[in-house]
């Protein structure tokens, strides 16, 4: 079975801000497992504030849609996909 291109985010309520984090992190394999301060330095999130950024990380690890997870230099923050239960793989 091929492997999916793109993995597409079912928008559950998320904000704008949200679903781009979803779907970054989701697609690029480099950006799950992210620091904060890698998420709000990626470039598709260039047309959000810091603070929306942070906001919005926060709103999804309440939701349960992002794990936080904590190591010696800091949180990193990782897709629960398990939580994630319609996303749509595109071949």
């Amino acid at each position: 079975m091929p492997n999916p291109s793109v993995i597409g985010v079912p928008n559950l309520r998320f904000s704008e801000e949200q679903m781009t984090i979803l779907h970054t992190m989701m697609n690029e394999k480099e950006r799950d497992y992210s620091t904060i301060d890698e998420i709000v330095q990626i470039d598709v999130l260039s047309d959000f504030s810091d603070e929306e950024i942070r906001t919005a990380v926060n709103e999804l690890t309440k939701r349960g849609f992002l794990f936080e997870i904590e190591k010696p230099y800091g949180c990193v923050y990782v897709v629960n996909k398990l939580r994630i239960a319609n996303m749509e793989f595109i071949y």
